[in-house]
């Protein structure tokens, strides 16, 4: 009775088998055809110049590659200037191959990337690419023309890639509101040329701002000309008040008068970063401070750039340190000019 039961369950088995298969083709090999075209290679990534941040002197390089045969994929090998930074001879799909890694510390300069691939009969192809990874800073806003971060001990202006003038002794502290900060000291304060900076009637200034009320009053930001007292041509952007309350406040040179914009009020005891933007249109001058507009004052004239060759930052400088307005020992940072009077949308988003 036990063999008949086993019996039994074995046909069983064997019909289940049988009914699995049925109506379905069996695997069978087939012939792949001769190998008639050459392999092909691309590199998806990097796919130009690499520009990381003007702060950083090297990057973890993102490499994508592809890589196709028609047949069968043998090998693929990628170099960099010229050595082996990978290699691959295993492959899940023999007809496509696509890999993403990253290359660690590669510093500025000029690269040359290749991926080659060769198939199993022999077929090669490859891919190059020459490109260069830079950190040359690119402004942000269109019309930008001017950019200090007070990084690493720096005075750069970045977009020219020029230095100042240093007068006296002002010092990059830590502590910035991005980093590193300029701090002023007596008697001390920095000059760029001009030439380049400003629109014919229009320019924007714009930094952040930590007040030290000693002295009471100061030259922030200053273009002016050699004649003594003289404000009927370039801009002062100063401050004036206690050790409680300062007022930002602007002057205007239009040619034959001076225009006055009184600006807007910081509170020195809250010990805050302040942002600050003032813009100089045709017909209007501006001051915000955090974005929000604070004062607007409607100008007789234009500008007038008549014998203004430098700014001064961090004082009145030569041509303003009259009434007071001396060396400033406030805080700066991130400090920027613009060719053109920013709108208010622009200058929030700088917040």
């Amino acid at each position: 009775m036990k063999k008949i039961n086993k019996y039994i369950v074995a046909i069983t088995a064997l019909l289940m088998m049988v009914s699995c298969y049925d109506g379905i083709d069996p695997i069978t090999e087939v012939d792949s055809g001769p190998d008639l075209e050459d392999p092909t290679a691309e590199l998806i990534s990097p796919n130009g110049n690499v520009l990381i941040p003007f702060t950083d002197t090297e990057v973890d390089l993102d490499i994508e590659v592809l890589v196709e045969d028609d047949i069968e994929i043998n090998n693929v090998t990628v170099t960099l200037d010229g050595n082996t930074i990978r290699t691959f001879d295993s492959f899940l799909d023999y007809r496509i191959f696509m890999e993403a890694f990253q290359y660690e510390n590669l510093q500025l300069g000029s690269h040359t990337l290749v991926v080659d691939v060769t198939d199993t009969s022999g077929k090669t192809a490859s891919d190059t690419l020459a490109f260069n990874l830079d950190n040359t800073y690119l402004p942000s806003v269109e019309g930008e023309t001017f950019y200090i971060p007070f990084f690493e001990g720096l005075y750069t202006e970045l977009i020219s890639e020029s230095d100042p003038i240093v007068i006296g002794t002002p010092d990059i502290v830590s502590g910035g509101y991005s980093g590193n900060t300029y701090e002023g000291a007596t008697d001390s304060y920095l000059t760029f040329p001009i030439e380049g900076l400003f629109g014919e009637d229009t320019f924007s200034a714009t930094f952040w701002y930590k007040i030290n009320s000693t002295p009471d009053r100061a030259g922030i930001l200053v273009v002016g000309n050699d004649i003594p007292e003289n404000r009927n041509q370039g801009f002062r952007l100063f401050r004036e008040g206690s050790a409680t309350e300062q007022t930002i406040k602007a002057n205007i040179g239009v040619g034959t008068a001076e225009s006055w914009n009184d600006g807007g009020m910081i509170d020195v005891t809250a010990g805050d970063w302040v942002h600050v933007a003032f813009t100089v249109s045709a017909t209007e001058s501006k001051i915000y401070l955090n974005g929000e507009l604070k004062n607007t004052t409607v100008l007789d004239s234009s500008i007038d750039w008549t014998g203004c060759t430098d700014i001064t930052v961090g004082a009145g400088g030569e041509t303003f340190s009259y009434w007071g307005h001396s060396s400033d020992l406030s805080l700066i940072d991130e400090l920027k000019l613009f060719n053109k009077a920013l709108t208010q949308a622009e200058i929030e988003d700088m917040q």
